[in-house]
């Protein structure tokens, strides 16, 4: 594909250039496959949409992003191969290139720009390091996502879900603080479950209102949260006993019992 630029000064053959507006859903990120000749136009492969005359044309240094995880902020970083690092940079996406970690070993995460033609790629002392806490979290925001249906819509955003996220881990909490001992040592499937419901509830009724199915998935996840301030639903941990509880509440305690050596005496005379 060969493009008619109205200027072309400081491009060279396997330049990286981006066709549209930054952040557009139709911008493409393409590399420059032929000799450039000063005043004639350059060519690049064959491209995915069509393109207005008058849209801009932008040169990038960097064509991807590597990313980095390591135990501690201040240990060495080890490349997310396995994640899919390095990235192509998502320039149709206003949110920047995202990567999901879905392991357990790294905490701490960084990020470089990467170019693939020159293997140049920026200092990885430069950035920096970012606290991955998800796994603290009672749901990864791809999967509330999912669940609200805006997994091919960037526009919204990963702050605006993180605000629903925190809103429903706190009603989570709420719910079961008298019962079960906070910060839980994991999170089991089941509140995972519930977060996505909750977080999915506040947007898409956000959203459409009553109309949309925001109403259910709120309802779903609140009679679940009720089953378990009940007791007839525990949370169980991967090693399949129950999480600890909050001192003993929801536990019959009586006496004499087990470990009584000396057990009272009562009588059906004895009043109380």
């Amino acid at each position: 594909m060969s493009l008619t630029l109205e200027d072309n000064d400081g491009l060279v053959n396997a330049d990286f250039i981006v066709i549209g507006y930054e952040g557009s859903e139709l911008a493409e990120l393409e590399q420059i496959n032929q000799a450039v000749t000063a005043g004639t136009g350059v060519r690049v492969a064959t491209l995915k949409f069509n393109h207005l005359a008058g849209e801009p044309v932008t040169k990038y240094r960097y064509n991807q992003r590597k990313f980095y995880g390591c135990a501690t902020a201040d240990d060495v970083y080890v490349e997310l191969t396995g994640d899919g690092s390095p990235k192509d940079i998502q320039v149709d996406d206003p949110q920047g290139t995202v990567l999901e970690y879905t392991g357990t070993t790294y905490s701490f995460f960084k990020a470089t720009y990467y170019n693939s033609q020159t293997i140049e790629e920026t200092d990885i002392d430069d950035a920096s390091a970012a606290d991955g806490d998800e796994s603290k979290r009672y749901a990864s925001l791809w999967n509330i996502r999912k669940h609200a249906g805006l997994a091919g819509n960037p526009l919204y955003s990963d702050l605006r879900l993180e605000t629903k996220r925190s809103q429903a881990e706190n009603e989570i909490n709420s719910a079961i603080f008298s019962r079960y001992t906070l910060p839980l040592a994991e999170v089991p499937g089941l509140l995972s479950q519930i977060c996505e419901l909750l977080a999915a509830g506040y947007i898409d009724y956000e959203e459409f209102g009553k109309d949309g199915e925001g109403v259910k998935w709120l309802g779903e996840g609140r009679a679940l949260l009720k089953s378990i301030q009940k007791g007839t639903q525990v949370l169980i941990g991967a090693d399949g006993t129950e999480l600890a509880r909050q001192g003993t509440t929801g536990v019959l305690n009586g006496y004499p019992n087990a470990t009584d050596t000396d057990a009272a005496q009562f009588s059906m005379d004895d009043r109380y």
